[in-house]
């Protein structure tokens, strides 16, 4: 587990050093119309820096204890972490074809049916509306188009 924890402090080092050299290529100051594009990702690095740094010195002061020699996965837990992981990749990989909104839609009934064990008169608002209510903040109010696949470009556009 300590080794784990070390390794992904390190990860989100990496990240925050990413983010951190890619917002300093935009203004991070404030700017005429407000704060710079630059802005809000410096920030979000900083703070994802400071809780690497944290994650870090936390995991090498912890004693070594039989809980920090113990697998960060145990051998039990692959099914459920699986069960997650893969239907999530296979969303990511049909995103041209099915869209941000049809493939969450799809995951989160799955998700809530195989997962959550819910029953239908539940999976089915939460999996129609979310993705609904994520449409229309983003298409609408922000208006920043997401991927809508070739199934949502057909039926919104006919095309």
């Amino acid at each position: 587990m300590r080794r784990a924890e070390i390794l992904i402090a390190l990860a989100l080092s990496l990240g925050a050093a990413v983010l951190l050299w890619e917002a300093l290529r935009l203004p991070i100051g404030w700017t005429g119309i407000g704060p710079g594009a630059g802005f809000f990702p410096f920030w979000l690095a900083v703070g994802v820096a400071v809780c690497a740094l944290v994650l870090l010195v936390q995991s090498l002061r912890a004693p070594l204890t039989e809980e920090g020699r113990a697998p960060f996965i145990p051998s039990g837990a692959w099914r459920p972490l699986l069960a997650v992981f893969l239907p999530m990749a296979a969303v990511v990989a049909l995103v041209d074809y099915l869209g941000i909104y049809i493939g969450g839609g799809i995951y989160l009934a799955g998700y809530t049916w195989l997962v959550g064990r819910h029953r239908w008169h539940t999976i089915l608002p939460v999996s129609v509306l979310v993705p609904l209510v994520l449409f229309l903040v983003f298409e609408r109010w922000f208006l920043l188009p997401l991927p809508k696949g070739i199934i949502l470009e057909y039926l919104l556009y006919g095309r």
